[in-house]
């Protein structure tokens, strides 16, 4: 064989031996793009697979819960508050000696912390984790929030057991409400995509007996529902069946979806004047409470219903401050506690 045949022979052994590594760097960059894709996307194409939304602690289930705001007297989120760790914890402590499901808002530093210290206490609490939208926000700042709350439930997934992308958002009477619904179905899938926890969105149930909540709630792994008996004008006498039924007509609507009570419950106190709120026949009392309090639990304990009771503490900082008697406020003193953390009847 002369030496220029051996050489081209040569030259022919290395191109295939490059050929055939540029197939296999190809096989391997296309099977990680595949699992990839899988991890970010439980769903085949045009399939939508509903998650289901069970809490549980070891087997037990934990899905009668409350909602958490950590704000004491004097802080509040327009002040861009940060409560310390250890009244967090102090909070959390009392919270656990009745509920293991919490509710938090705001994809936020605030709620960043409430799962830092829940993580490194090791509390049995597991959490509904928000991302704040608003029609006040500009793109960016919606956006980021969506983005945060991704980042949250990867950075604590045996904590936040579901998320959800927005809160009354939708119904006509919100201060920031949002008109695009479109906008919010790109937020839903897009968090959908990146995390394995089941998604909603929380709304009154003016919105979800419409029409269009369809478009959402076909979005969503299951409804989130609110609704007040006090602020729909119910005396006691009526507001358990009032609240029991509006549950009942909504499940109707979507009978594919669990539907979650994400906020209900009735205030300590309340004004009379010339307002909306002082026009209401709803009576407000630690009685009051009581009574309503202990038929929804017996309800949603014997239903096995995801709730979420609102709320944990008093928020002095919420509804404003005008009128005679500002701090008597409903919106202020819907807590099963006092904001200085003592506890009211329905407790005793």
């Amino acid at each position: 064989m002369s030496y220029y045949l051996v050489i081209k022979l040569n030259s022919v052994d290395r191109l295939l031996s490059l050929i055939k590594l540029t197939v296999l760097f190809c096989l391997i960059a296309c099977s990680t793009t595949q699992l990839n894709a899988s991890d970010d996307d439980d769903n085949p194409p045009g399939q939508f697979l509903k998650r289901e939304f069970s809490p549980e602690i070891n087997g037990k289930w934990v899905g009668n819960g409350i909602s958490y705001s950590p704000y004491r007297d004097g802080e509040s989120p327009d002040k861009d508050s940060l409560t310390s760790k250890i009244n967090i914890l102090e909070d959390l402590k009392l919270i656990t000696n009745r509920w293991n499901l919490i509710r938090l808002y705001g994809a936020d530093q605030q709620s960043q912390r409430v799962l830092e210290v829940i993580r490194d206490n090791k509390l049995p609490i597991r959490v509904m984790q928000g991302a704040w939208l608003s029609g006040h926000y500009s793109p960016q700042q919606n956006a980021a929030q969506v983005d945060k709350v991704i980042a949250m439930a990867k950075e604590f997934p045996e904590i936040i057991v579901a998320v959800n992308i927005g809160n009354e958002i939708f119904v006509d009477w919100s201060w920031h409400k949002i008109s695009d619904l479109d906008q919010v179905i790109i937020y839903i899938r897009k968090a959908r995509s990146k995390i394995h926890q089941p998604i909603t969105v929380c709304d009154d149930y003016n919105f979800w007996n419409k029409p269009h909540a369809s478009n959402i709630a076909d979005e969503i792994d299951f409804i989130g529902l609110h609704a007040y008996a006090f602020w729909n004008n119910k005396t006691m006498d009526v507001a358990m069946d009032w609240t029991e039924s509006t549950y009942q007509d909504i499940q109707k609507l979507y009978p594919d979806h669990l539907i979650a009570y994400t906020e209900t419950g009735w205030p300590t106190s309340r004004v009379y004047d010339d307002s909306h709120e002082g026009g209401l026949i709803g009576k407000a009392s630690e009685q009051q409470q009581k009574r309503f309090f202990d038929e929804y639990n017996r309800w949603v304990n014997n239903e096995n219903i995801v709730s979420f009771y609102f709320a944990a503490f008093d928020e002095l900082w919420k509804g404003g401050f005008d009128g005679k008697n500002p701090m008597q406020k409903a919106e202020k003193n819907w807590g099963v506690y006092f904001s200085d953390r003592t506890h009211k009847l329905l407790l005793q």
